[in-house]
């Protein structure tokens, strides 16, 4: 069952109250004209001064005592309310604080409004600091949201989007183009011989080649193209409204960039060499799947590596 909460703000205690506040107004000042009605008459006709006075005494007298009475029983009911909301105050502040006891400096004020007012403002204080950690929690909330949501799209290796990720950008990419007839090209990357580049010098040294691999390419196409480590050492490429030619032009920058590249192989000043292999394919209007684009462009990636390898084919 619901817990039955008092409150001193009680509407029909508040109502006898200003009924009290104003017989104390109308009775005395009714009771006041009265007596100067009666001092006149008596002045005009002092045979009936007995008479207007006795009358004044039994009704001035009983209404004198009847306010007093009432007003007695309205104070007192309105002092236990007080009291039972300073004790609900006191059981509250326990139970919020986990405190044996309440506070001296509270234990002790004398005014039991004065203690109320105390404990408002205490819980006031509590309910900010509750704001406060909540406010922080819901930072901290966001900020690991958003560490997940990094980890579940970004690669760790390279720090380049990952196979599953750059899939749904593909696929976004695609529609719109689709809906904005702008062309869409992307590129297959793939490091040759990286097998053969892992045993001459450790998978240390590979694990930094890609590293380094990934930065050039990123440092190596436009901004808003969007590059991923699509798997072991292979790379794909989106090259947003980029035409055929345009992904050529995107896609030789990016094997000259990493051609020219002096890899560290941990071995003081001696350094080694990398190239790629790029194939390129696009959409140009032609119905296509990005399953299409990726198929078409893995096979020029193939090509160019029949062709005799660090070279850029497209089709």
């Amino acid at each position: 069952m619901p817990k039955t909460v008092t409150s001193i703000n009680s509407r029909p205690l508040s109502q006898k109250l200003m009924i009290l506040y104003a017989l104390m107004f109308i009775l005395p000042g009714g009771f006041l004209l009265y007596v100067i009605w009666d001092l006149r008459n008596a002045v005009l006709n002092p045979e009936t001064t007995m008479i207007l006075t006795g009358i004044s005494l039994h009704l001035g007298v009983p209404a004198a005592i009847l306010m007093s009475c009432a007003a007695f029983v309205l104070m007192y009911r309105s002092m236990r309310k007080i009291h039972t909301v300073t004790e609900e105050a006191d059981s509250f502040y326990k139970e919020l604080h986990g405190a044996a006891a309440v506070p001296r400096e509270i234990t002790e004020e004398s005014d039991e409004v004065q203690r109320i007012s105390h404990y408002v403002t205490d819980m006031i204080g509590e309910l900010r600091r509750k704001i406060n950690d909540v406010d922080q929690y819901a930072q901290d909330l966001d900020q690991a949201n958003r560490k997940l949501m990094e980890v579940a799209v970004v690669d760790g290796m390279t720090q380049l989007y990952n196979h599953k990720h750059i899939r749904h950008l593909l696929v976004a990419e695609l529609r719109r183009a689709e809906r904005f007839s702008h062309p869409l090209a992307i590129m297959m990357v793939d490091i040759d011989d990286f097998k053969k580049f892992n045993d001459a010098h450790g998978h240390l040294v590979g694990d930094r080649a890609l590293r380094d691999v990934s930065r050039t390419i990123r440092n190596s196409v436009r901004t808003v193209d969007v590059p991923a480590r699509y798997g072991g050492e292979e790379f794909l490429i989106i090259l947003p409204e980029a035409t055929i030619d345009g992904g050529v032009l995107v896609a030789e920058r990016v094997r000259q960039a990493i051609e020219d590249h002096a890899f560290d192989t941990g071995r003081g000043s001696r350094k080694a060499s990398i190239t790629v292999s790029i194939g390129v394919s696009a959409y140009e209007g032609a119905p296509v799947t990005d399953s299409d684009l990726i198929s078409l462009a893995d096979t020029r990636l193939y090509d160019a590596k029949r062709a005799g390898k660090n070279k850029v084919i497209a089709g």
